[in-house]
């Protein structure tokens, strides 16, 4: 039943990303950024940081229309893309981004807030969304399984760091909870992760940890023995 509010909850995202693709956009922040404007995908992204400390990365895996398009998608490409090299793109080209927006808005002081700055549904707007799709569906295609998510994503760096925020100052967040004891290493949480990772082996280790996890709850749905369970807590220190 979980899994069907949240795959639910996914299609309800994708129907309305048309109207929400503005405020998830990494390129009007940095037109609007040129004008010494905080506008609204950069509140969001802000915010996406702020929830991220108490929830970590509940947004990927349970509201992003960007990573349900890409689930729909892996139906013709289940091949896992999840490595160091493969995951470390998306730093660093955030990290680009980002800093060259830190240097707008310093430029451009005093910076202003507008959320609705900039939105405008017309011809270009659409334009670009379909540009953007387009783009989604060739890199999953060519990748695999939330390719994207893995190697390009501008949104998930924020929410990994929130989550090393809330480590580091010991503050309790959402994360799986592992019972080594209860697996029978059937290996249905692997191949049921919509990110690629060796679930298994990570409660066999007795840590759930991971910055590629998107809490979507679907390795704790699919074990047959409750071996991974999930709540609010600190990070655990050995």
């Amino acid at each position: 039943m979980r899994q069907r509010i949240r795959k639910g909850i996914l299609a309800f995202s994708v129907l309305m990303f048309p109207l929400t693709f503005f405020f998830l956009s990494p390129y009007v922040i940095v037109l609007s950024a040129t004008t010494g404007v905080i506008n609204g995908s950069a509140m969001v992204f802000g915010f996406l940081l702020l929830c991220s400390i108490l929830f970590s990365r509940i947004y990927c895996g349970w509201i992003c229309p960007g990573g349900a398009v890409q689930d729909l998608i892996s139906g013709a490409n289940k091949r896992n893309w999840n490595s160091k090299g493969k995951n470390l793109s998306k730093y660093i080209i955030w990290a680009v981004w980002f800093s060259f927006i830190l240097f707008l808005w310093i430029k451009h002081r005093p910076l202003k807030g507008e959320f609705l700055y900039l939105y405008q549904m017309d011809g270009q707007y659409m334009m670009i969304y379909a540009i953007v799709m387009t783009i989604i569906y060739l890199f999953t295609i060519s990748t695999g399984r939330r390719g994207m998510c893995h190697s390009l994503c501008w949104m998930a760096p924020f929410m990994v760091i929130g989550e090393t925020i809330s480590d580091f100052l010991h503050i309790p967040r959402f994360r799986l909870k592992p019972n080594p004891d209860s697996c029978v290493s059937c290996k249905k949480c692997t191949k049921e992760c919509p990110m690629g990772l060796d679930v298994s082996h990570m409660v066999k280790s007795g840590n759930m940890d991971s910055k590629e996890c998107i809490s979507c709850l679907a390795c704790v749905d699919i074990c047959p023995k409750q071996a991974i369970g999930f709540g609010i807590s600190k990070k655990r220190t050995h």
